[in-house]
């Protein structure tokens, strides 16, 4: 699995429909960084992403999130001690534009079938 690398996180706290979101990176060693300055550790078992906020960022909460990873996306739920809960997907850099491409090439595929 090649986690590792350069990702956005969408984030919606009390999951209203909307979505904040955030570049973030995830290092090899079990550590990630975001484009809000807040860092921490990950772990991936069985498919599940869980990744923890560093505890001097918020050490009352422990914020954390866990969600199923496939390919270039992750989505789950996000969730602190202090009993805020909401969901979040990500993308890795580079998912949405071959989810175009791939778009184009299944129309395009289905177009030349028809002639």
């Amino acid at each position: 699995m090649a986690l590792p690398g350069n990702w956005t996180l969408y984030f919606d706290w009390n999951s209203t429909g909307t979505y904040g979101n955030t570049p973030m990176t995830i290092a090899a060693n079990n550590t990630w960084t975001n484009g809000e300055g807040y860092k921490g550790s990950w772990s991936l078992v069985s498919g599940v992403l869980m990744f923890q906020f560093a505890e001097r960022d918020f050490p009352s909460s422990q914020t954390t999130y866990a969600g199923v990873y496939a390919d270039k996306s992750v989505t789950g739920s996000n969730s602190t001690f202090d009993g805020l809960s909401g969901s979040f997907y990500m993308l890795e850099a580079g998912a949405a534009a071959a989810a175009e491409a791939r778009k184009h090439a299944v129309a395009d595929s289905h177009g030349a079938r028809k002639h």
